[in-house]
């Protein structure tokens, strides 16, 4: 359904040195004689073996070593700062650093850097792709923590722009839901309806209160989904019902939603449960996904052909491997992948 390829060279140096005769340094040795058999003459050097080849007849590419290499093809991207957000744009996603950086990621090509935001003592937790990204290659995210919650635009080469400031809070998401800036802090979900995307953000409207501490927003046509925990445990839900409660979780990640289906990542549990869903209920118990393969998913969206895409964030509380903390294209079903986490 997919193919995730990486290919990278590896350049090498090549140097010279002079030669000087030394044949009145080779060791003496004498003459055959009587009873003496002259040395049997030296084979050859055998030549080199040829680098295998492909089905095709063609060199195949060297395996990739380095400290940032991993093995597992679902890996997409390595050595990041904890991957808090990511967001779906076609077949590639943008994604969040808690600590300012914006990347794009792809299955069949590097990391390549977007920008960088200044959290000014807070920490970045939601990223999203304008509306209009094709035309206007514009980035929002979501700051909590130290001092206002802020909402930054960032275009890339350019310096980000606070477009709106909500009051402290330290959890939160956000999304454009049906065109509209849609911003979850703590428990509170707002929209800011007259936000074109130009100029600031104001007058926001009060959507929903009271639906638990917030962790990440999702959609699906116009609908919007929230990853949520209370007291209750950690949720999926929309801004009127609660779709999934997991009453042993007490911590949640993002989200993602497609046509039939909604998926929260549950950092603790460093899995991801999928529910499949017919008009925004729930039709049964919920499959998990990669538990215990690679720590604190955290990060999550869907990507071209309802492919799920996952973030860790094992280098702020899990148990980081050499590579964390890194992008990973998640399996359909339990059991997929491959990182060793011994």
């Amino acid at each position: 359904m997919r193919s995730i390829t990486v290919l990278l060279a590896l350049a090498l140096a090549v140097s010279g040195c002079a030669r000087f005769d030394d044949r009145l340094d080779d060791p003496f040795t004498p003459a055959p004689g009587p009873g003496m058999a002259g040395a049997p003459p030296s084979a050859p050097p055998s030549a080199p073996a040829p680098p295998p080849t492909s089905s095709s007849g063609a060199p195949e590419p060297e395996e990739e070593t380095g400290p940032c290499v991993d093995p597992d093809p679902a890996v997409i991207a390595t050595c990041l700062e904890p991957a808090v957000a990511v967001a779906g744009l076609g077949d590639k996603a943008l994604l969040a650093e808690s600590s300012g950086g914006i990347k794009l990621v792809s299955p069949d090509a590097p990391p390549e850097e977007f920008g960088r935001i200044d959290p000014r003592g807070g920490r970045v937790v939601s990223v999203a792709p304008s509306p209009d990204f094709a035309e206007d290659r514009l980035v929002y995210a979501l700051v909590v923590g130290d001092g206002p919650t802020r909402v930054e635009r960032l275009a890339r080469g350019d310096s980000p722009r606070t477009v709106a400031e909500l009051p402290p809070a330290e959890s939160g998401g956000l999304a454009f839901v049906d065109e509209v800036l849609t911003v979850g802090a703590d428990e509170r979900l707002v929209r800011f309806p007259g936000f074109g995307g130009i100029g600031q953000a104001a007058d926001p409207e009060v959507v929903a209160e009271g639906l638990g501490r917030i962790r990440g927003l999702c959609t699906h046509d116009d609908d919007v989904f929230l990853s949520t925990v209370s007291h209750r445990g950690a949720s999926l839900r929309t801004p009127d019902r609660v779709v999934w409660t997991w009453p042993d979780q007490q911590a949640a990640g993002g989200c993602a939603a497609g046509p039939d289906s909604l998926a929260i990542a549950l950092p603790d549990a460093e899995r991801v449960d999928t529910v499949q869903t017919a008009d925004g209920a729930a039709l049964g118990q919920p499959d998990q996904l990669a538990q215990g393969e690679y720590g604190r998913l955290t990060g999550l969206t869907m990507i071209a052909d309802g492919v799920l895409l996952a973030g860790t964030t094992n280098m702020d509380g899990g148990t980081p491997v050499a590579t964390d903390d890194r992008a990973v294209i998640l399996p359909e079903s339990a059991g997929g992948g491959g990182d060793a986490r011994t």
